[in-house]
């Protein structure tokens, strides 16, 4: 069963992998080319656009996709869950279509609050909520094709649009040079195409029906994730305002940039595996079969997460070399290991947090973000002061570990979960001393640090997997492995 349990999330993860978080990665591809038409200014007012479209999401109920997956697989009758489908699709389409409207007609008023230089900063605003919509459309029609394991189908209109939105951006920096408007407007075109597109694949089995009787459904089951998704936002975002408004425009464009090289283990990793975690975990109808097989999953996911956050963290300084044109980005490396320390956290606490989903006890998880918020933003106010845009990166880890405590603790009462806690954290503070080790020491000139730092990451590997791994674990993977190899030979 647990053979069978991991070939299918691989299956899925990897496809969405191969999609989805392509997709997402499309940013950081294009991140030589942005950072050399955009000035530091410039990417922090995007950031601070995208920032600000993610609570309107939250408010607008994005997280009723969540219930739809949930409530879809309560019943096996075609009609029950075409209801389900239809009902969350229309709620939500509507709802971010006349926020989008409002907000539009009053961007000259709130847009210009916002800690950025952009004098076209309310037209900017504007097209962001353009593209927020179609963007909305776009990711429920994702979510009815994860819900019903489409993963092939998804694949293919990810990918997609990945390639047409590189094309897009590109045109509009290079052949345009319209920098920071022409970047919006491209992906404002994109997202449109691609919503009306998926809109269409999904008619046949999403239709227009509309049920009060399912949306009460969802809204009981999604309403406390509203005013949870908007206090995650804090959690996730509320930081590049801080540092905006403490730290001034330029450290934002630098914690920015930081952030999205930090949190590349998420896109590689915990984004994809996400997309079909719930869906998977719904499926497992025997409650005691449900909690063994998340127990026994964890290290295991965590052990694939480690590797990439300690990838990353390693070669922080690369990476901003890689990915920055303009020389004064090449600042932001130091904060990188700590983002992507923080959100191997964040890996852990949403592993930790499936009780409440799979039990329907979603009530808890506001009181919990709430908390974590209020650390986040009392952290970030003690350390912007004293180190700048680096503070902020160290507030991240902070706010997540005290989430992850206060989550387990929580969760144990109402979905226990007999987890071995020293696969988990053995392999991961191994990745950490390594890193440190790696990063710390003042290497003399002229040293091989690359040649260092991947010899450092080559010794930690097979630690990890032993110390993340049962010894059936490790026997059955050397047998895959062996068949494997026979049957390639």
């Amino acid at each position: 069963m647990l053979r069978q349990a991991i070939a299918k999330l691989t299956k899925h993860t990897a496809i969405y992998a191969l999609a989805e978080q392509l997709g997402r990665l499309a940013s950081f591809l294009l991140l030589p080319l942005t950072t050399g038409y955009l000035s530091e200014g410039d990417f922090a007012t995007r950031e601070l656009l995208a920032v600000t479209l993610a609570v309107l999401a939250q408010v607008c109920g994005i997280n009723i996709s969540a219930a739809m997956s949930r409530l879809y697989f309560d019943s096996a009758d075609p009609a029950r869950r075409r209801a389900v489908l239809s009902t969350a699709v229309a709620t939500v389409s509507a709802s971010a279509a006349i926020a989008a409207v409002l907000l539009g007609l009053l961007a000259p008023w709130w847009a210009n609050w916002l800690p950025s230089e952009a004098s076209d900063l309310p037209r900017l605003a504007q097209i962001a909520l353009g593209i927020f919509v179609f963007q909305t459309v776009r990711e429920l029609q994702n979510k009815v094709l994860q819900t019903q394991e489409r993963s092939a189908l998804f694949g293919v209109l990810s990918v997609s649009k990945l390639v047409f939105e590189i094309v897009a951006q590109v045109v509009a920096l290079v052949h345009f040079e319209a920098g920071l408007p022409g970047l919006l407007w491209a992906v404002l075109i994109s997202e449109a195409l691609f919503a009306l597109l998926s809109t269409a694949v999904n008619a046949p089995s999403v239709g227009l029906g509309f049920s009060g009787a399912v949306l009460a459904s969802l809204f009981a089951y999604a309403a406390p994730l509203i005013p949870n998704g908007v206090l995650q936002f804090c959690l996730h975002s509320l930081d590049r305002y801080l540092v905006g408004a403490v730290c001034g425009p330029e450290q934002l464009g630098l914690y920015a940039l930081a952030y999205k090289l930090g949190y590349v283990p998420n896109y590689l990793v915990l984004g994809p595996f996400l997309l079909i975690w719930y869906p998977f975990v719904f499926s497992v109808v025997d409650p005691q079969r449900q909690r063994e097989l998340v127990a026994r999953l964890t290290p295991l996911f965590l052990l694939v997460l480690t590797a990439a956050a300690a990838a990353v963290a390693l070669f922080a300084e690369e990476l901003v070399h890689l990915a920055a044109t303009r020389s004064g980005f090449h600042r932001a490396w130091p904060a990188i290991p700590w983002i992507a320390l923080g959100y191997w956290l964040w890996g852990l606490f949403q592993l930790l947090q499936t009780g409440f989903y799979a039990v329907k006890r979603t009530s808890r998880l506001p009181a919990l973000t709430a908390a974590a918020a209020l650390v986040n933003g009392f952290a970030n106010l003690v350390l912007l002061p004293v180190l700048g845009f680096q503070g902020a990166a160290l507030a991240t880890v902070i706010t997540f570990a005290v989430l992850c405590v206060a989550t387990h603790a929580l969760s144990r009462e109402i979905y226990p979960l007999d987890i071995h806690w020293r696969r988990v954290f053995a392999p991961a503070a191994l990745a950490v001393l390594a890193t440190a080790a790696a990063l710390v020491p003042a290497w003399p000139a002229g040293a091989p640090l690359a040649a260092i730092k991947l010899a450092t990451l080559l010794v930690w590997a097979p630690l990890g997997c032993w110390c993340a791994t049962t010894s059936a674990e490790r026997r059955a993977a050397l047998q895959w492995v062996a068949s494997a190899t026979r049957r390639a030979g």
